[in-house]
Parts: C-alpha cells; sequence; structure tokens
C-alpha cells in the first residue's frame, strides 16, 4: 500500500469522517494523513484494501495518527479476508475456529507489525477495528505478504 500499487479507489471504510483529509484512502502506513471513523458510527468499524488479485497475506503493520497532542488509534483489531469481491467474509483465527482479536497500537506514532500463524489466501483485507484509546477510531496500515505470481 506504501508504495501506491494498491489504488486509492481500491482502499474503502465503513465510514469516514466528513473531511476529505481523513478518506480511507488516506490510511497508508506513514502517510501524511489517515483514515478516520465517523464519529459516532454505530455498527462495525472497518478499512479494507483489495489487492486487485488473490495472494498469501502473512500479516499487517498498523499505526495510529502520529499525533503527540491528542493521539488516536486502533487498540485492539481482528482482520478478515475475502478471496474475490461479493465472497464470504473470513476471520483470521486460531486453532479452534475463533475469530483473534489482536492487541493494537500502544501510542501513535509506533509501527505494529502483526504476523498471522499461518498466510491467507485473498484477494480484499479487512481491519475490523473493536477498541480505540481516544475519541476516534484512526488507522493507517499496509498489508504483508501481497506478492503476485
Amino acid at each position: 500500500m506504501t508504495n501506491n500499487t494498491i489504488p486509492d479507489e481500491n482502499i474503502i471504510a465503513s465510514s469516514e469522517l466528513n473531511n476529505p483529509a481523513y478518506v480511507a484512502s488516506k490510511g497508508r502506513l506513514n502517510g501524511p494523513s489517515v483514515w478516520v471513523a465517523a464519529y459516532g458510527q454505530t455498527g462495525p468499524i472497518w478499512i479494507q484494501a483489495d489487492i486487485g488479485y488473490q495472494t498469501y497475506v502473512s500479516g499487517v503493520i498498523t499505526q495510529g495518527d502520529g499525533q503527540p497532542n491528542y493521539p488516536d488509534y486502533v487498540t485492539s483489531f481482528s482482520v478478515s479476508t475475502f478471496r474475490t469481491t461479493g465472497a464470504n467474509e473470513m476471520f483470521v483465527e486460531d486453532q479452534n475456529g475463533i475469530a483473534i482479536i489482536f492487541p493494537g497500537n500502544v501510542d501513535s506514532t509506533a509501527e505494529l507489525t502483526t504476523t498471522f500463524s499461518e498466510p491467507v489466501y485473498a484477494r480484499i483485507v479487512r481491519i475490523n477495528c473493536l477498541t480505540k484509546n481516544n475519541r476516534f477510531y484512526v488507522l493507517r496500515f499496509e498489508i504483508l505478504g501481497c506478492k503476485q505470481g
């Protein structure tokens, strides 16, 4: 994602703050801006990227807003994938078939690398934001793996 091989239109979210500076496509790791979910959104809160082809994904890297004075970041999340557009959502699960709740960031600037116990075969990767540290669900992320061929 950081190298822009995934186009902006392939990055979507459950909602966006009403400001063009915080749309889903701004959620690229180490980018100058961030994705911010709409304040007060009810229901699942997520951001996803369509890689454009099926591949093995081995994990994700997450990061908060980078703001030291009013930091916002996701403190726990799950990951789900789709093999194609319109396919059934499949969560990254533990050995018992239960969706894993991954610990999220502990500050707004550091990158947190989360690797899966086994790579998953997918085209679309969704980060489901479960808890946050402050006012907003804010995220920048990268997908690990994604080698075509």
